[in-house]
């Protein structure tokens, strides 16, 4: 385990007066119900107040390093965990997390959010500080609206499928009549019913995905042929757009390929969103030892550094006068970071704010 999880609960904090200002916020913020906690970044000493032990399952008079409070977070989230602060620390970037943690008495799953960061953004800051909450009852709300969701999705579905399909009949009949008026409507009936499919099967998927039931169907393919695949139907649905692909390498990949189209579509098509019309958007690959690297670079708004670590939660959407106009559930990018992992890839972000971005994925070849 790093050298973090490691983390041992200080023996004397009566000369550390950060530590000594964690017991007088403690109380403060006892009536709210929120957890603080201190990272020494020299010594990596770890003090959680009364509340952040309570919310880990542990007696308030209890010791808790930062080893024991991982000990408590389910076995598929540790991992993601510990790398999320080791990143913060090697990089001085906020965190944010959300995971579920067992409770030791009563052997029940408690959701919690942690929100961290130094108290400078440099060098000379010596404390990671943040708080830890409950979350659970809005993870069971958010449980019950994703089912509500999907089964009005699935039923919404049905529908719109039949309506493809008799636009797709009478645009052959108006192409053997030579109909050019009757051609063009029809091709803009299609783009709006494919983008309402789309949104469909967004929300589905994320109906599984928050009830963890995301099964992948597995078969080998060429990644090349999907990308150019899902380029050219991205630039029906947004053809003002310039899109640039990067040519790859004949790489053949044992994935589920109608998920990993949907990745690529979510991605092109917030590239397309958040960037000019007139701006570029490149697409390549590239293989990374055991996986292929996808990448999608655009020269559009870009991301502030204290929402990246927000961007793949579920509902989650940059708010700023620039994106208010633009439509979105919020729901894109946990989507794709679902899959991703699910595949056991990663999935991240390199954005500075108003030069775009590079969303990356991998996706292991095997």
């Amino acid at each position: 385990m790093s050298d973090i999880a490691e983390s041992k609960f200080p023996a004397d904090n009566s000369s550390n007066q950060p530590f000594l200002a964690l017991n007088i916020a403690d109380v403060a913020l006892e009536s709210a119900q929120v957890g603080i906690w201190i990272i020494d970044r020299v010594t990596k000493d770890f003090l959680p107040s009364s509340r952040t032990k309570e919310l880990f399952g542990f007696l308030p008079d209890e010791d808790m390093s930062f080893a024991d409070s991982i000990s408590q977070v389910a076995d598929k989230h540790k991992e993601t965990v510990i790398k999320a602060f080791e990143n913060a620390f090697k990089g001085n970037h906020n965190l944010y997390l959300e995971f579920p943690v067992i409770d030791r008495t009563q052997h029940k799953n408690r959701w919690l959010s942690v929100t961290g960061g130094f108290s400078n953004q440099d060098a000379i800051s010596n404390y990671f500080s943040g708080i830890v909450m409950d979350i659970t009852e809005q993870k069971q709300n958010d449980l019950r609206r994703s089912k509500f969701i999907g089964m009005v999705s699935h039923e919404l579905k049905t529908p719109l499928t039949a309506l493809k399909a008799y636009v797709q009949m009478l645009n052959n009949w108006a192409k053997k009549q030579k109909d050019s008026f009757t051609i063009g409507a029809l091709s803009k009936v299609d783009k709006q019913v494919r983008k309402m499919l789309n949104m469909i099967n967004s929300l589905l998927n994320l109906s599984g995905a928050e009830a963890g039931k995301i099964h992948l169907n597995k078969t080998e393919f060429i990644l090349d042929q999907l990308i150019n695949e899902v380029v050219e139907e991205t630039l029906f649905i947004t053809s003002s757009h310039n899109i640039v692909v990067v040519p790859c390498d004949m790489i053949t990949i044992n994935a589920d390929r109608d998920k990993i189209e949907q990745v690529l579509v979510n991605l092109l098509s917030n590239a397309a969103k958040y960037s000019d019309k007139a701006s570029p958007i490149e697409i390549g690959c590239a293989l990374k030892g055991e996986a292929v690297e996808i990448s999608i670079t655009d020269d559009g708004l870009g991301i502030a550094p204290e929402d990246i670590a927000k961007l793949f939660l579920p509902h989650y959407r940059v708010e700023s006068k620039e994106t208010e106009k633009i439509a979105g559930f919020g729901i894109g990018l946990y989507l794709c970071s679902e899959i991703v992992q699910k595949h056991g890839g990663k999935i991240w972000v390199e954005s500075e704010l108003g030069k775009g971005s590079t969303f990356k994925f991998t996706v292991p070849l095997n």
